[in-house]
């Protein structure tokens, strides 16, 4: 059995598995030898057990040694407990999430990797729409945001962009799922655009992937006062237990752009 991932007319891979472990409404388990179980959302692949750390572990950590102190964060579709299991290797930190697909909580018991993450006391889990749970959160509520779907957000959507910099601290992060530059700029660049209007920097990153068409995946940071590469904090980035694949290295290599490609996004950058 062969799953496919596609990008339009323009490329097409495919992944062999093994099993159907679980499926209800849009969220799929599926087992496969080589890549371990694999998370998928309706067409789209999430990650495997082998890459799992190459994505959470850069996109958690890039965010929590960027911010000087981070004390609450907020993660938008996190349901599946990769990015709470990431963000529980840092002391006193308190997660909420806000996942609007229930389904999703229980594949995360079917990947059996991080549902544990969201039964620990320092996770609160909230079940619905994340515009309405932004819409009643408090107003600078969190050091830290994180928008763990691309595919769920719309990037257009300028009133949900600003509910997030509503309850965002004076000092506030956020980092967001920002596709591919390689099958999709022009919503890689809608990330972007949507950051540039709240934020005083933005800058994109980027994560290897396994199950992803091309490998090539990224994320785009949006900060009100920290930046990424110059105010990393150093200690927390290399003395925290448990990194499996981030170091600070990779966190200031992985923000590093080809010229042409920084030519092509200039205008969305601030840096």
């Amino acid at each position: 059995m062969w799953l496919t991932q596609e990008a339009g007319d323009i490329a097409k891979s495919e992944y062999g598995v093994k099993e159907t472990i679980f499926e209800k409404g849009a969220a799929k388990v599926y087992g496969s030898g080589y890549f371990g179980k694999i998370l998928v959302r309706g067409e789209n692949t999430l990650y495997c057990e082998h890459d799992s750390a190459m994505r959470h572990e850069v996109m958690a950590h890039t965010a929590m040694c960027t911010h000087e102190e981070p004390a609450r964060v907020l993660v938008i579709d996190g349901g599946d407990g990769a990015l709470a299991y990431e963000l529980l290797k840092h002391k006193g930190v308190e997660i909420e999430i806000v996942e609007r697909d229930a389904d999703m909580v229980e594949a995360a018991s079917a990947m059996g990797l991080y549902a544990g993450a969201l039964e620990d006391d320092r996770v609160a889990l909230s079940v619905m729409d994340p515009g309405e749970f932004l819409a009643a959160a408090d107003e600078g509520r969190y050091d830290i945001v994180l928008i763990n779907r691309f595919e769920d957000i719309d990037f257009g959507d300028s009133a949900f962009f600003a509910k997030i910099a509503a309850v965002l601290s004076e000092k506030g992060v956020v980092v967001s799922d920002a596709s591919s530059q390689l099958f999709d700029m022009a919503g890689h660049k809608a990330t972007l655009s949507a950051l540039c209007e709240e934020y005083k920097i933005v800058m994109p990153f980027c994560y290897t992937s396994m199950v992803r068409l091309g490998g090539e995946r990224w994320l785009a940071m949006g900060s009100r006062f920290f930046h990424p590469t110059a105010d990393i904090n150093l200690q927390r980035a290399d003395l925290t237990d448990g990194f499996e694949y981030y170091n600070s290295d990779l966190h200031i290599a992985r923000f590093a752009l080809p010229t042409s490609t920084f030519e092509n996004l200039k205008e969305y950058i601030k840096r």
